[in-house]
């Protein structure tokens, strides 16, 4: 008498660990919530202890979300259906962040997200809507760093919270976020590729001085990692020059400080 093998009616377990797909499923909600509440508790506990990572995760949390999805919304509404197709269209940071970026922003202070983008496909022109949508992260920036000042300045006064222990830990944390929003707008504007002042600025020069500049681009990458990497470790304070020192003196106006 043969013996009857089971027969089975789905297909056997896949042995490969899809990774992408795994690191896919972190942005979508609910994890992806879970995941930006833990992560803001804990930016927000480092930033009251003065650690400097504390800032660094209030930049890849929120900074940089609201800087990328600028940059989406102004492409999209020009006519670029690119950033939504890559769902961008949206403030999730695992969707807009960088992990080679975000990892720098942590280590180093200096990094960056991406949103990409057609240029061929904005209006009214490819050099122009793209100075647009260039435009509008560092603007963002600067709209956070304001809403700061108010809270601290307006809000807190106002509700009378700014005499309680939420008000405190608020006055020790808004500076330094809008600190950080003020150096990334000023950062951003370093007309080097990639950076937004590149395209910023080929934007407003006349043609043939933006064809000459569009060949620069290329060499970009390389002046924009001297100046911002090399030069510091050569003991060059270019970074606290460009953009600290300046980013110290608004937040200071800003907060009347």
């Amino acid at each position: 008498m043969r013996s009857q093998r089971p027969q089975y009616s789905y297909p056997p377990p896949n042995q490969n660990f899809d990774w992408a797909q795994r690191l896919a499923s972190l942005k979508e909600p609910p994890l992806a919530y879970l995941i930006f509440f833990i992560g803001l508790a804990l930016a927000i506990w480092l930033s009251i202890q003065g650690s400097e990572y504390g800032p660094r995760l209030l930049i890849l949390l929120i900074a940089f979300p609201v800087h990328e999805l600028a940059h989406a919304l102004v492409a999209d509404r020009l006519g670029d259906s690119t950033p939504r197709y890559h769902g961008r269209i949206t403030l999730n940071p695992l969707a807009q962040l960088n992990f080679f970026g975000s990892f720098l922003m942590i280590l180093v202070g200096i990094g960056w997200a991406y949103v990409p983008i057609t240029p061929s496909a904005l209006r009214p022109n490819p050099r122009v809507g793209h100075m647009i949508v260039a435009a509008a992260g560092p603007i963002s920036n600067v709209i956070l760093a304001i809403l700061c000042a108010i809270l601290a300045q307006v809000v807190l006064p106002v509700t009378g919270l700014a005499a309680t222990t939420i008000g405190f830990y608020a006055n020790s944390i808004l500076p330094q976020f809008a600190f950080i929003n003020i150096a990334l707008f000023i950062f951003n504007l370093v007309p080097l590729a990639p950076l937004d002042g590149f395209f910023i600025l080929k934007g407003l020069l006349p043609y043939h001085l933006a064809y000459r500049l569009e060949g620069m681009q290329r060499y970009g990458m390389y002046i924009f990692l001297g100046v911002f990497f090399l030069a510091p470790l050569m003991g060059l304070p270019v970074v606290n020059i460009l953009i600290f020192n300046p980013a110290i003196a608004i937040t200071r106006l800003l907060f009347g400080l």
